[in-house]
């Protein structure tokens, strides 16, 4: 079906809608959970499982070897691809299972760690249902069709959530976590089968194969690559200090992941295939970009402002006073997960435009940097790797900057300007807040304090929007409230409406209207 400039923004605004239910839903009840768990465990306990998931997160990218993302990416595809894809990632699966059985016993003496084995081998097991998962994922996600994604996500979340926080009271320990990773592999992957008609055939297609692989050996590339420059941090503070040294950095880390993923993550979904379908007309996507950058920031920015100066109150309020080792470490990953706002679409944007090749040479060198950055740091300690991480994004943002600029994919002005209005609203707020912090501190409990800085924060990046900016203020909430009406309607129907028929929803839509 051709797709019409208005009939592509509805897909768009239906897709952040069901996008935006499974993130936000999604990350709510895994910080629920995550919180519930690290009040029950002890820090170390998190070092030993942040320890197994790098090494599971690595070999998980020659899993599916970037087939899912060329899929999204292509503009014809023949069954032949998605079978021929399937198998092969359920072969490549397979093997890296039976490796991580074999080799974990060698990776726990790397990291002087010897009951990291166990956990890896038993964590090893999910490399199955990803490859079970890849290709349907893939379908849904070319199709903007993320409804079925955001049933999938909260309930198998719900469930591995309930099973590790049941093992963890009983006093499971470590094993609480890993329960919990894989029954929500599980459960995941069953849904997901359970909403897609699609089913593989018996049979692999060389030619196919070498269409798919002409695109996603880039990806692998660039998820390599892109693994040592988000991973590396974890990596070299579990080597450098051991579970113990890692446990508070591993949360730290992971509270920010789950902020940027639940406020970047819809948009950034949606983003890929919404690109693609635009790469042709360069006007159209450089006007998608600025909104796509404008939104997340509108949102992530003051989030991470304000972390900054309640990191303190927060961590042992929500986690318990184990975890005040992690707080030094939030606030300066607060810092980093802001610059991360400013790059979020990059990846997207080259991806859609079919120039992988670019973004593997661009993470070359942001791998490169935060190894070396890495390699300085860790001779002190985790706050100075946390450090060295926040320079490494910092100069990387310049660089892509400056590439985007030079090929004419953006103009410096309109794009920086995308991001004006939210820094100066998230500095001013930060400044507020931490005014009010330092008087209200004297007086209240640190709970109260919290409370009150929260209160203020809003208030104040509110008020500033409303005075400065009031037609974004307004353009953004119709676009929220637009979407979160139209996604009652797919809810409904899981498939567009034929173009011939969008006026007439358009009608039914405004006559529902109170």
């Amino acid at each position: 079906m051709t797709m019409t400039p208005e009939s592509n923004k509805r897909q768009i605004a239906q897709g952040v809608a069901w996008a935006s239910s499974a993130q936000w839903g999604g990350q709510l009840l895994s910080f629920g959970i995550y919180t519930g768990l690290a009040r029950l465990l002890t820090p170390q306990v998190f070092g030993l499982v942040a320890i197994a998931g790098v090494c599971i997160a690595f070999m998980q990218i020659f899993v599916q070897q970037g087939f899912g993302t060329a899929v999204i990416q292509r503009r014809e595809l023949e069954p032949e691809h998605l079978d021929s894809a399937f198998w092969i990632a359920a072969a490549t699966a397979l093997f890296f299972c039976l490796l991580s059985v074999a080799a974990g016993r060698e990776i726990s003496r790397l990291f002087h760690e010897p009951r990291v084995a166990p956990v890896i081998q038993w964590l090893s097991l999910s490399f199955l249902f990803y490859a079970l998962s890849a290709i349907p994922t893939a379908l849904l996600t070319r199709e903007l069709d993320f409804r079925p994604l955001a049933v999938r996500s909260l309930i198998a979340t719900g469930a591995g959530g309930a099973v590790g926080l049941s093992m963890a009271y009983s006093g499971w320990g470590v094993w609480s976590i890993v329960g919990q990773q894989l029954v929500n592999s599980v459960v995941g992957c069953v849904c997901l089968w359970m909403a897609v008609p699609w089913r593989p055939s018996f049979h692999l297609s060389k030619r196919h194969l070498r269409d798919l692989y002409g695109y996603s050996l880039s990806i692998v590339g660039n998820d390599v690559l892109w693994f040592f420059s988000q991973k590396s941090d974890q990596t070299f503070v579990g080597y450098g200090f051991g579970s113990i040294g890692l446990g508070p950095y591993s949360l730290a880390s992971r509270v920010i992941t789950l902020i940027h993923d639940s406020i970047i993550g819809p948009v950034q979904s949606v983003a890929f295939p919404a690109f693609s379908k635009l790469q042709s007309d360069a006007s159209r996507l450089e006007d998608a970009l600025r909104k796509f950058c404008e939104m997340s920031s509108f949102v992530s920015l003051p989030v991470f402002a304000g972390i900054i100066v309640v990191a303190p109150e927060l961590v042992p309020l929500l986690f318990g006073p184990k975890w005040i080792p992690a707080v030094r470490i939030l606030q300066i990953l607060a810092v980093y997960g802001s610059l991360r706002v400013f790059l979020g679409f990059m990846h997207p944007l080259m991806l859609g435009k079919g120039r992988p090749g670019l973004y593997l040479l661009l993470n070359i060198i942001l791998a490169s940097i935060t190894i070396a950055g890495c390699v300085i740091a860790i001779r002190w300690n985790p706050q100075a790797v946390a450090i060295s991480v926040v320079i490494t994004m910092l100069s990387f943002a310049a660089i892509t900057t400056l590439v985007i600029v030079r090929l004419g994919w953006i103009k410096t002005g309109p794009f920086l300007k995308s991001f004006a209005f939210p820094l100066f609203s998230s500095l001013l707020m930060l400044g507020v807040v931490a005014v009010t912090r330092t008087f209200a501190g004297r007086a209240l409990a640190p709970a109260a304090t919290l409370a009150l800085c929260v209160v203020v924060g809003v208030v104040v990046y509110i008020s500033t929007a409303m005075y400065l900016r009031p037609a974004l203020v307004k353009e953004l909430w119709e676009m929220a409230s637009h979407t979160l009406f139209r996604s009652q309607s797919v809810a409904r129907e899981n498939t567009p409406l034929p173009e011939e028929d969008y006026s007439e929803a358009e009608a039914e839509v405004e006559s529902a209207e109170p």
